[in-house]
């Protein structure tokens, strides 16, 4: 039962993860990752991973995703702006490539001896040690000594993607009041040319 579902999740979240870039709405694209982070919370439950299941749940489709919204809202795209500027060849190009990547990674997934080598994943687990090991005590020590040079990688990718979105909004920022005082300008100046030729 809990490999059938592991299977169904899975699908599914390739299912939203495709509806997230093909949707022209960025708000409907946020609401399919919500979707999408939702279903990789219940493989990681039925993965006996219960900290990462409530992680995934409460940083990415709580924190990260109202982060996500505030910035598409403060944005506020235009339906002009909205609009796809892309060609198709390039979407065939872009699909084709992540399809690409899609069959690398799963073939070095399965060909890897960690993986084939690993029990049923979906079984009960006899083992205290390994029963712990989804816990957060284990996840920590594993985080900060093994994997720290990903999270420190990841930290930076945060950072740049914050610094963007400032960046973005500042743009726009100085480009609207910009485009709002030139028609101003031009009336203050017909209105001193009319008052001179008037004087005169």
């Amino acid at each position: 039962m809990d490999s059938s579902v592991f299977h169904i999740c899975g699908l599914l979240s390739v299912a939203a993860a495709a509806l997230v870039v093909t949707r022209r709405n960025p708000v409907y694209s946020t609401i399919y990752l919500v979707l999408f982070f939702t279903l990789i919370s219940l493989e990681f439950l039925i993965l006996r991973a219960p900290f990462l299941a409530i992680v995934q749940v409460l940083v990415y489709a709580g924190a990260i995703m109202v982060l996500f919204l505030f910035v598409i809202m403060l944005l506020n795209l235009t339906p002009e702006e909205l609009r796809e500027d892309v060609s198709r060849s390039r979407k065939v190009l872009s699909g084709a490539f992540a399809a690409l990547i899609f069959v690398l990674l799963a073939a070095a997934i399965r060909r890897s001896d960690t993986v084939r080598d690993a029990p049923n994943l979906v079984a009960p687990i006899e083992d205290p040690g390994l029963a712990k090991a989804g816990e957060a005590p284990a996840i920590g020590t594993a985080l900060f000594t093994t994997h720290a040079l990903a999270f420190e990688f990841s930290s930076i990718l945060i950072l740049v993607a914050i610094v963007g979105a400032i960046h973005l909004t500042k743009r726009r920022g100085r480009a609207a009041p910009s485009g709002q005082g030139a028609p101003a300008q031009g009336t203050g100046e017909q209105v001193q040319a009319a008052a001179e030729a008037s004087g005169t």
